[in-house]
C-alpha cells in the first residue's frame, strides 16, 4: 500500500478519534480534553503535513494549487493553529469542530482530483501569496465555526433556553461576550493575513504582469471581502457593532471570500 494513503489514514483516524472525543465528553463549561489528546494531535499534523507537501510541491521548483489541495491545506493550518492554542488556553467545542472537519478534509485531494497544470518557477512572491492565502481561508474556517456556535448560543438566549441545564457541546461554551470575543480575534487575524496576501499578490503581479493588480474576479472579490471585514472591525471598534448585524455583515465577507477562490477552483477542477 502506498504510504501517502496510510498517512492520509492515519492523520484522519486521530483528527477524528480526539475531534469525537472533544465533542462527545464536553457536557459543562471547564470540561478539558484529555491530556493524551495533544501527542495524538502532534502525530496527525506530521503525517498531515507529510502527505500535503508531497502533494502541494509535486516536483522541484513547481506548485500544484487544487481546490482538493487547497481544503487539506486549510484543515492543516487550521488544527496547527489551534494546537499552539491549545497549549496556552483552554481547549473548548471550536477546536473538536475543527477537528472533525479536519479528519474528512484531509481526503480532498484523493476525492478531487485535478488535472490542472502545475505552476512551474514560480517566485518566492508568488509562493508567500498562495501561503497566506490559505492561512487567511484557515483563519474564516475557525470564524466560521466560531459564528454558527455563537449563533446556537445567541438563539438559545432569545429562546430563554440558558435557564435550563444546558446539553450537549453547548454546555462547554463560555458566556456569549466570551463567544464574541474569541469570534472577532479570529476576524482580525483573517482580516491580517488576508492583507499581506493581497500585498504579496501585488508583488506577484507586479513581477509577472508589470502592474499592480491584475483586475479579475478573484481579485476583485478578495479585496472586497477585505474591505467588509475592515468595515466590521471598525463597526464593532468604534460602533459596537454585535450579535446580528455583526454576524451579516460577517456572512458577506465570508461568502465573497469564498466565491473569490475555493468556489472558483471548485468549478475549474470539479465540475469542468
Amino acid at each position: 500500500m502506498d504510504l501517502n494513503i496510510i498517512l492520509y489514514g492515519v492523520a484522519s483516524i486521530f483528527y477524528l478519534i480526539v475531534g469525537g472525543k472533544i465533542v462527545s465528553t464536553f457536557k459543562k463549561r471547564g470540561d478539558q480534553a484529555p491530556t493524551w489528546s495533544l501527542p495524538v494531535i502532534a502525530a496527525a499534523i506530521v503525517a498531515h503535513f507529510w502527505v500535503l507537501q508531497s502533494s502541494i510541491f509535486c516536483a522541484p521548483q513547481t506548485i500544484w494549487v487544487t481546490f482538493g489541495n487547497s481544503i487539506s491545506a486549510i484543515c492543516f493550518f487550521s488544527t496547527l493553529i489551534l494546537f499552539f492554542g491549545a497549549l496556552y488556553s483552554r481547549v473548548h467545542a471550536l477546536y473538536g469542530i475543527v477537528l472533525l472537519i479536519a479528519g474528512l478534509g484531509i481526503w480532498s485531494p484523493l476525492l478531487f482530483p485535478s488535472d490542472a497544470q502545475p505552476i512551474v518557477g514560480s517566485t518566492m512572491g508568488f509562493k508567500l501569496h498562495i501561503a497566506f492565502g490559505l492561512l487567511a481561508y484557515s483563519f474564516m474556517l475557525m470564524s466560521v465555526v466560531q459564528a454558527v456556535l455563537m449563533s446556537i448560543l445567541n438563539s438559545r438566549l432569545k429562546n430563554h433556553e440558558a435557564l435550563e441545564e444546558p446539553e450537549g457541546i453547548v454546555a462547554s461554551m463560555p458566556n456569549l461576550m466570551t463567544m464574541e470575543r474569541i469570534l472577532f480575534r479570529v476576524i482580525f487575524a483573517c482580516f491580517v493575513v488576508l492583507t499581506l496576501t493581497i500585498i504579496m499578490g501585488m508583488v506577484s503581479t507586479v513581477h509577472y504582469l508589470d502592474a499592480l493588480l491584475a483586475f479579475d474576479h478573484k481579485t476583485v472579490l478578495t479585496i472586497l471581502s477585505w474591505l467588509v471585514f475592515g468595515i466590521l472591525l471598525l463597526g464593532r471598534k468604534l460602533l459596537g457593532w454585535r450579535s446580528r448585524k455583526a454576524l451579516t455583515i460577517f456572512w458577506i465577507a465570508v461568502a465573497l471570500q469564498v466565491i473569490a477562490f475555493l468556489a472558483y477552483r471548485f468549478v475549474l477542477d470539479v465540475l469542468k
